[in-house]
C-alpha cells in the first residue's frame, strides 16, 4: 500500500470518528497541491488545499512577528461551520465541519492521527510527486 493510500485510510477514520461532523477532510502540502482528500469532489479538495495553504502563509508572518509558529487554526464561519487546519511541518491537515460541530472531540482527533500522517506524508514542496486521480 502506498503512502497516500495509507494516508487516505487516516482520513477516513478521522471523518468516521467525527460521527459525522467533518464534510471534507484534505493533507496538502504547504504549497497548496492536494495530496489525500475525502471531499464530495476533487475541485472542493483543491480548492481547500489552495485556501489554507495562503492562509497559513499570511498567519506565519504573525507567528513571525510575534517569535512563534502557526501549529492549528480554527476559523467559525458565519453560518456556523469551521474550518481547522493543523500545520505539520511542510504539509498541511485541513477539514471543515458541519455547523455548530463538537470542536473538543474533533481537536482530540486531529491530536490522535497528526503524528501517523506526518509520517506517511513527509514534508512537501513544489517538485512533490503528482497527485495520484485516484486519491480523491
Amino acid at each position: 500500500m502506498s503512502n497516500i493510500e495509507e494516508i487516505k485510510k487516516i482520513l477516513s477514520r478521522i471523518v468516521k470518528e467525527s460521527l459525522g461532523m467533518v464534510n471534507a477532510i484534505t493533507f496538502t502540502w504547504r504549497d497548496g497541491i492536494p495530496i489525500a482528500f475525502i471531499a464530495p469532489n476533487q475541485a472542493d479538495a483543491e480548492f481547500m488545499s489552495v485556501a489554507v495553504a495562503v492562509a497559513v502563509g499570511s498567519l506565519d508572518a504573525l507567528g513571525d512577528a510575534i517569535g512563534s509558529k502557526v501549529r492549528r487554526i480554527d476559523v467559525e464561519l458565519e453560518n456556523g461551520e469551521h474550518v481547522l487546519i493543523s500545520v505539520l511541518d511542510g504539509s498541511l491537515l485541513a477539514l471543515n465541519t458541519i455547523p455548530r460541530p463538537n470542536l473538543g472531540l474533533i481537536h482530540i482527533i486531529l491530536r490522535k492521527y497528526e503524528k501517523s500522517i506526518k509520517e506517511k506524508g513527509g514534508v512537501g514542496e513544489i517538485g512533490s510527486p503528482e497527485l495520484s486521480k485516484s486519491s480523491g
